[in-house]
């Protein structure tokens, strides 16, 4: 997901610019996902407070992105531009306060430094490195970003699935760590 954002993030200025919309306007549209994005995190935040499984709300994110990036493959004008970075940065939000929730739902409290460490900021890293690097590899081959929009719906779509797919801790952990806590 990170990798998708950050592809979008790099290439929808140019992407935008090539397909008519006024320079202007198209740098105006990172600062459009920025608002969404905001309001994306006080939601998902909320949702994932109410329902059984916070990982359902992070699968909704991932999927709202993916229709943003649906909606940008077809932008033409300032308004449709608007309309995916008001989607697209909407389902973005759902990464601030969901990573840490399901970090510590599936792996607990205990390993979130290992976690976050470890794991979700090297890969985070290294995906945000890769989608800009990448989208221009595929711009630069095809001479269009239709590709690359096409990988990054796919590679949202698989990750709302992959996140759905994600089991919780056992039980009996949960409880193990908490009398050693005491």
């Amino acid at each position: 997901a990170v990798m998708a954002a950050m592809m979008a993030f790099v290439h929808q200025v140019p992407y935008a610019i090539d397909n008519g919309v006024e320079k202007i306007a198209a740098a105006a549209s990172l600062g459009a996902i920025g608002f969404a994005g905001l309001a994306g995190q006080l939601f998902f935040g909320w949702v994932s407070d109410r329902i059984a499984d916070p990982k359902y709300s992070a699968a909704m994110g991932y999927t709202i992105m993916a229709a943003g990036m649906i909606i940008l493959m077809q932008t033409r004008t300032v308004e449709r531009l608007l309309v995916y970075a008001m989607v697209f940065g909407f389902g973005y939000g759902c990464l601030g306060p969901l990573l840490p929730i399901l970090a510590a739902d599936r792996f607990g409290r205990e390993n979130m430094g290992a976690v976050f460490g470890l794991l979700i900021f090297f890969v985070v890293g290294l995906g945000g490195a890769l989608g800009p690097l990448l989208g221009g590899l595929v711009y630069d081959l095809a001479g269009s970003y239709r590709w690359a929009w096409g990988a990054n719906i796919g590679l949202l779509i698989a990750a709302a699935i992959g996140v759905v797919s994600l089991k919780r801790r056992h039980p009996d952990a949960s409880l193990d760590n908490r009398s050693r806590d005491v």
